[in-house]
């Protein structure tokens, strides 16, 4: 199923009681979800297994209130061909949506419900673009720059864009002008410097005692907060996706560059992909918080290496 064919089945009214989504794109993959609950009115309960509906079907709340249950990488329904089977006869008017970051077409499961996957993919450019523009008013020019730093991640695009609108509010300036100032102080973007190549390669390699060294020296040669931040979610990402890709072109799956593909090959055997997941969501609330105030700049890479390490 593609993304088109999911939304016109939203828009219809005439969603179905399981759908399966797929894919690296995260933010784009929430949005979505939000949006099916709005539209069906449900609350939306993250579960561990598909046993979880079958025992809530047996309570009165099941019928009270209608849910849209969650599950994310669940090895019983790879393992248990009939988990879904059983989960259609007692879910009543509730939904369920299956997350996987990958999932092998040539699995049993893939090719018996392949009718309700929904693959969410990194945005082609001239998409994303579309995305970006709706939310403020870049040039062109700006916008594919933006891309290109947050290497057309709409999760890592979307909080460069709040970065750019609270400067927009407080200085009153153009977008564009925004957007270059921070470029120029740093705070979406500066060119890392060798040591914090070192310190991210650390934290891919899971060598804890070299990783807070370079941490300390990056913060000592004058880096900043985000930029560490950034790099260290880049690369993540990176390697999630290349864990993640089956096909022999990666380089076209992805959209990474050669270097990029080669830096995260060797990342891939230190991190499963639950672990990858986990460790860019525990960056990203990182670097939210600092943007909100709730998280102070000294702490924040030091709470990620404890959380990840």
């Amino acid at each position: 199923m593609t993304l088109a064919e999911l939304k016109a089945e939203m828009m219809s009214g005439r969603m179905r009681q399981i759908y399966i989504f797929t894919g690296t794109e995260i933010e784009v993959r929430g949005i979505y979800l939000k949006q099916i609950a709005k539209l069906g009115k449900f609350e939306i309960k993250w579960i561990d297994e598909v046993s979880d509906i079958i025992q809530s079907s047996r309570k009165k709340s099941m019928i009270a209130s209608k849910s849209l249950y969650v599950l994310s990488e669940s090895s019983e329904i790879l393992k248990n061909d009939k988990a879904l089977e059983a989960v259609q006869r007692c879910i009543g008017k509730n939904m369920l949506v299956c997350m996987f970051t990958t999932l092998d077409k040539r699995v049993k499961l893939y090719k018996q419900y392949k009718d309700i996957i929904v693959e969410f993919e990194t945005l082609k450019s001239e998409i994303l673009k579309k995305y970006i523009q709706k939310e403020i008013g870049l040039s062109d020019k700006n916008c594919t720059r933006l891309m290109e730093i947050c290497e057309n991640d709409y999760g890592r695009c979307l909080l460069e864009i709040d970065k750019i609108k609270r400067f927009h509010i407080v200085t009153e300036r153009l977008y564009d002008q925004s957007f270059i100032s921070l470029l120029q102080d740093g705070t979406i973007y500066q060119p890392a410097k060798d040591v914090i190549f070192d310190f991210v390669d650390a934290v891919m390699q899971r060598d804890a005692y070299t990783a807070f060294k370079l941490m300390q020296e990056s913060y000592d040669s004058g880096e900043a907060t985000l930029v560490m931040i950034s790099n260290l979610y880049s690369n993540f990402k990176a390697t999630l996706q290349v864990k993640s890709c089956k096909s022999r072109d990666i380089a076209k799956s992805t959209g990474l560059n050669t270097w990029q593909i080669n830096n995260a090959k060797k990342h891939i055997g230190n991190y499963s992909v639950k672990e990858l997941i986990n460790a860019m969501q525990i960056i990203r609330n990182a670097e939210v918080g600092i943007k909100s105030g709730l998280i102070d700049e000294e702490v924040a890479v030091p709470q990620i290496l404890v959380n990840i390490l």
